[in-house]
Order: structure tokens, then C-alpha cells, then sequence
């Protein structure tokens, strides 16, 4: 994961722009999310200037989401909260798709295994998504660092992986797939258009499948360490990478070694574990 200084540029605006009812769907999403950080009931006005949308737009969500049940309201206070019925559903989500609780198992045991702050991503089309975090004692600048979020990034005359995070997930696809989601890229604008070589971006990915990691050393312009692996994660539509962050995990390759060597350890400690909760899941789910 490459990770640098603040950018000048947002990395939301790569993204294409979204309307009508997505956008309300997300602001929804997002209304959620706020409860997750401040973790203390809310009145509308509160939700609404820490999201920096209307209040109307805000009152209508929160009398939404209440309506459904996902919110509790008190009419005395004006404050809403989550109701339980939004982590019975999650809860039900993890069961069915991701074999209870064995994927958080697994993230907090490679957080005790190496001491290391654990990232789970997702690629979501031509994006990185970071998906969970658990805090280690080897990451002290994240405040001010951005990681990259393309999943194939180019540079000066190429196409290559965006961090080593994506190397970790592209190591899962074909390298049709892989070429395919170049030519996506180029269609985003996140690259030039016309016929680019892709040799260096399949032999990147190459070296990765080969040697079962990805890593991302401190330099002049890589302010932290990193190592994903890829991942196999029950049910998903979309490559999976877990790895590990920190400003100083390698001294040298032996130190590679013995962090690549303990994260598929865990993994593999835990695969057979979320195989067999994953195969619990109701009849239906594919």
C-alpha cells in the first residue's frame, strides 16, 4: 500500500458522479455510518452538519430508517438512535456470507501474530475499498497519510498496480480479466486512451500470484510499510486482499519473509474454520 502525504486532489472526484435515489441511498448509508463514529443518540440538526447535507435531506432519512425500524426516535428528545434491528441484520449478513464472526477472528489474530494495523480491502470495480480496519502499535502517521485508491494506476508509460494491495487481489484474476479492467480504466479516464503495452502490468501481477504476497517498502515517496495477501472470502463476487501497515515492519528480507510467512499462517489457520461457517449458510445463498 503505497501510501503518501495528503493528496491535492479528493479522491472521491475519480469517481463517477451519483444521482437521484443512489445519491439518497448513500446519504442513508452514510447516516449509518455517522452513528458508528459519534456512538451517542442525535438529533437531526447534529447529523445533518456533520454530513454537510440539508436538514430536510437529513430529517427525511432518519424518519425513514425509523419508520423501518432501523432507528429508534424519542419524540420528547427529538433524538434517534440505532435500534437493534440494524445489527440483527448485519449480524444475519456476516452468517450468511462471510461464516459468522471467522473473518473478524482471522483480523484480530493477524493483528496479535504480528503486532501490525490490519487492513481488509475489496476491489470494487476500478477502485480500492477498505473495508475493515483493526488498529495495531506499528502505525503512527495514518492521520496523515492517503492511500491510494485505483486499483491500476498509470505512471509515466504504464500500467501497473496500484498498490500492493491490488496486486494482491489482481494475483486472483486472469490476465484477460486483468486487461479487461485496464480498458475499463482507460474508458473511467483514469489512463490515457489508444492501445497501451500491458506486459508490465501482467508481469507484475505475475510475480505476486508466483510468490504469494505483495510488498511495499519505505522510500523517498512510501512513507510506510506494507504486505497484502490475497484472500478468499465465501460468497464474494469480488477479489478480497488482507495485509499489514506499519512505519517500520522490515529491516530487511528475511523480515519480508517472516511477516509473509505469518499472515498465511493465520490465514491458513482459519480457512478451513470459515469454509465450514460460510457452508451454514441459509439454502438460497450462492
Amino acid at each position: 500500500m503505497k501510501a503518501s502525504k495528503q493528496p491535492a486532489v479528493p479522491r472521491t472526484r475519480a469517481r463517477p458522479n451519483s444521482r437521484g435515489g443512489v445519491k439518497s441511498c448513500l446519504r442513508a448509508l452514510d447516516v449509518i455510518d455517522y452513528f458508528t463514529h459519534v456512538g451517542a443518540p442525535a438529533r437531526t440538526f447534529e447529523v445533518s452538519e456533520a454530513l454537510g447535507i440539508p436538514n430536510s435531506s437529513a430529517d427525511e432519512i432518519l424518519r425513514t430508517l425509523a419508520a423501518s425500524g432501523y432507528l429508534s426516535y424519542n419524540r420528547l428528545t427529538k433524538r434517534y438512535a440505532p435500534s437493534y434491528k440494524l445489527i440483527a441484520t448485519a449480524r444475519g449478513i456476516e452468517h450468511s456470507f462471510f461464516g459468522g464472526d471467522y473473518v473478524h477472528d482471522l483480523l484480530d489474530d493477524i493483528r496479535v501474530e504480528t503486532g501490525a494495523t490490519v487492513y481488509l480491502t475489496l476491489q470494487n470495480d476500478c477502485w480500492i475499498e477498505s473495508v475493515a480496519e483493526i488498529r495495531g502499535g506499528w502505525l503512527k502517521s495514518a492521520e496523515d497519510v492517503d492511500f491510494p485508491t485505483e486499483v491500476i494506476h498509470f505512471d509515466r508509460d504504464r500500467w501497473r498496480p496500484g498498490t500492493n494491495f491490488a496486486a494482491a487481489m489482481l494475483a486472483q484474476q486472469s490476465n484477460a480479466e486483468i486487461i479487461e479492467l485496464a480498458a475499463r480504466a482507460q474508458k473511467l479516464g483514469l489512463g490515457p486512451q489508444g492501445p497501451v503495452l500491458m506486459k508490465y502490468l501482467v508481469d507484475r501481477v505475475a510475480r505476486t500470484r508466483a510468490k504469494g504476497f505483495a510488498v511495499a517498502r519505505r522510500s523517498d515517496t512510501v512513507i510506510l510499510d506494507s504486505l497484502a495477501v490475497p484472500l478468499q472470502v465465501p460468497h464474494s463476487v469480488a477479489p478480497y486482499a488482507v495485509g499489514v501497515v506499519g512505519d517500520s515492519l522490515f529491516e530487511s528480507e528475511g523480515d519480508i519473509k517472516k511477516m509473509a510467512g505469518a499472515l498465511r499462517s493465520v490465514i491458513l489457520r482459519h480457512s478451513e474454520t470459515i469454509y465450514r461457517g460460510s457452508m451454514r449458510a441459509p439454502a438460497g445463498v450462492q
